[in-house]
């Protein structure tokens, strides 16, 4: 049994339908129901926090997915980390779980303010010690990250961006992501650790207002927010300034070159390119929603 925690999340609803299609046992673990778009899943609600919850959402697994879910109205989301990571760990062992793949990301590997990415490294080091399977995937930047900007795109024509226009970064599509991981998870092959690192297309933020502007069929402009306004940004849209700091701090690593792989030649290049995401994206999204 694979159980799927976030399973109505970007990542994980791809996840559970690649698994379910292999025709593999799944299970998805979520905190609202309500959310998963596949209600004939086998399905256990558990918050994150409560550490009996997660037992019983684990009961007969042998092997789970795991990740460190970001809460823009958190207070202090490292130490939320922490305490959501020792409860994995606790209900691994205490279920018998036999492997875990944990979703970090490219740049776990540092030691330094690295914000958000610090969510990764804490996850990693604390199921390191674990006598069972593990397998860390660390991808790079999500294209999706820049859905959140569609609304404003439709309607004034600007796309926000904390980074300088001309740096290009390496994305990924979080559908190729769950492909990836559905692939690990099916795989019988078994090792102590294995870490995979991903990286994708190579992209600036000229690069996705261009792809924005050809499928919205408009001019797209840029609208760079200087790192001084960065948090009194995201506070004005609903985060709070613990969880707008982290990723300020996240935001300066990855213009800073930090938060890439720790080993590139070994890296793996995920193939859909932004505009195949973007017009995927876009063609299932509701008219006039």
């Amino acid at each position: 049994m694979n159980v799927i925690v976030g399973a109505s999340g970007q990542v994980g609803s791809h996840l559970i339908n690649d698994l379910k299609s292999s025709g593999v046992d799944v299970r998805a673990v979520v905190r609202n129901p309500e959310k998963l778009s596949d209600k004939t899943i086998e399905t256990r609600t558990a918050d994150l926090f409560k550490v009996e919850e997660l037992k019983k959402a684990f009961e007969g697994g042998t092997s789970v997915f795991v990740l460190t879910p970001e809460n823009p109205t958190s207070q202090d989301i490292i130490e939320e980390s922490r305490q959501i990571v020792a409860n994995y760990k606790e209900a691994i062992q205490a279920t018998g779980i036999r492997r875990v793949i944990a979703l970090s990301c490219v740049g776990a590997h540092i030691d330094s303010n690295t914000g958000n990415v610090l969510m990764s490294r804490i996850l990693e080091q604390s199921l390191d010690d674990l006598e069972i399977e593990k397998v860390f995937i660390r991808p790079s930047y999500y294209y999706s990250n820049w859905l959140g900007y569609l609304d404003t795109m439709e309607q004034y024509g600007v796309l926000p961006t904390f980074f300088p226009e001309d740096l290009a970064i390496e994305m990924n599509s979080p559908v190729d992501l769950a492909e990836f991981i559905a692939k690990i998870m099916i795989d019988t092959s078994s090792e102590k650790k294995r870490i995979y690192e991903l990286t994708g297309q190579k992209y600036s933020s000229c690069d996705v207002a261009a792809a924005f502007s050809k499928l919205l069929n408009k001019k797209v402009s840029l609208q760079p927010i200087t790192k001084d306004n960065w948090v009194e940004t995201l506070v004005s849209v609903g985060f709070t300034e613990n969880a707008a700091d982290n990723l300020s701090d996240m935001t300066q690593a990855v213009i800073d070159n930090r938060t890439v792989p720790e080993r590139p030649g070994n890296a793996i290049k995920l193939p859909t390119t932004l505009g195949e995401y973007l017009e995927e994206h876009l063609k299932r999204k509701p008219t006039g929603s």
